[in-house]
């Protein structure tokens, strides 16, 4: 028997199912928030479902017109952000890019800056983080209502035209593609659109803010607390974090997953074998760029825990949490500073 559960709605996907409403406190992806205070500031607050999950938006103690236009600016930028990235629409540079036929293509700069980045992650995480996996993750159909696993062979066969072997990026926003790779973005837009959404917010002169687009979180001022979700146990948080000025990002094996002779896959696909990453159920990175901490949950995910570890401690102002198979809890050496023990 094969037991399908989605915790969110999947990146990009079609179609909307419905808003989840919203109250002090907000499950998503593994994410509770609230704040540090005992009395409540003036809040404003909205959500929209874009990017294929729930995007939530608040700001506290601003003039309320103030925080109602950039709320909607905000939003309107998670909304272009949505489009231009979609692997869908038949007008998005994404589509054209996937489905052209010339190998030496060029975007963009925000496209070809992004892939500067994701290029940057795919390189210090030895290929753990990959973009370039679009007909992998269609085999599997994790992007679909009806994710199944498939036979060796279509893995394979996937794996041939899917890997960032076969993008090089050339200069002057031109992108060679071998084969039919295709780009999808769903490891890291959420983070980037999180991150241009902040910048909006602050440009509009908001001093306290918070973004939340399906677990992908970064703060404006102080005293935000965010909770990771438990893996295993839904509506129950594992730990509370502390956000100054930060930003969090989680990836989960519990996110968008199947059963299937009990063992769970999930969304989160190794590069090198094809297959669901195994030996961790959840990844929370700290840092300051919200679509660097967003690739990295997925990075150190796919990496494991010793070579997660290691590469996070030699990258400055970047912490993670890692919770192994069993349960079991790692910390990066700064981690436990953002902990909140109440």
């Amino acid at each position: 028997m094969i037991k399908s559960i989605f915790k969110k709605t999947s990146f990009l996907r079609k179609g909307v199912l419905g808003m989840a409403a919203t109250f002090v406190v907000l499950f998503l992806i593994g994410i509770f928030l609230g704040r540090s205070c005992e009395s409540e500031p003036e809040n404003y607050r909205q959500t929209q479902i874009l990017l294929g999950t729930v995007v939530d938006i608040q700001i506290r103690n601003a003039d309320e017109k103030l925080s109602a236009e950039a709320i909607k600016e905000a939003f309107a930028e998670v909304k272009r952000i949505d489009d231009l990235f979609t692997t869908y629409s038949e007008a998005s540079p994404i589509w054209k890019f996937n489905n052209a036929a010339d190998s030496i293509i060029s975007v963009d700069d925000e496209i070809y800056s992004l892939l500067v980045l994701c290029d940057s992650i795919t390189k210090i995480s030895a290929g753990c983080f990959d973009v370039s996996l679009d007909n992998l993750t269609k085999i599997w159909g994790f992007y679909s209502n009806n994710p199944q696993l498939p036979a060796k062979t279509q893995i394979d066969s996937a794996l041939l035209v899917s890997g960032w072997k076969h993008i090089k990026l050339a200069g002057d926003n031109k992108i060679s593609k071998q084969k039919k790779v295709g780009l999808n973005f769903g490891a890291i837009a959420k983070g980037y659109a999180v991150d241009k959404a902040i910048d909006i917010l602050r440009d509009a002169g908001i001093k306290e803010a918070l973004v939340n687009a399906g677990g992908e979180i970064k703060a404006i001022g102080n005293d935000w607390i965010v909770g990771v979700q438990h893996p295993r146990e839904p509506n129950a948080i594992i730990k509370k974090i502390k956000l100054d000025e930060m930003s969090v990002a989680t990836s989960g094996d519990y996110e968008n997953y199947f059963e299937e002779g009990g063992i769970r896959y999930h969304h989160i696909l190794d590069p090198g074998t094809g297959y669901p990453a195994r030996e961790i159920q959840s990844v929370t990175v700290l840092h300051k760029n919200n679509a660097f901490a967003d690739g990295l949950a997925t990075a150190v995910f796919v990496m494991g825990i010793e070579k997660g570890l290691e590469l996070i401690e030699k990258l400055k102002e970047t912490e993670v949490m890692i919770i192994d198979e069993q349960g079991q809890i790692y910390y990066s050496s700064g981690f436990k500073k953002f902990l909140i023990h109440n």
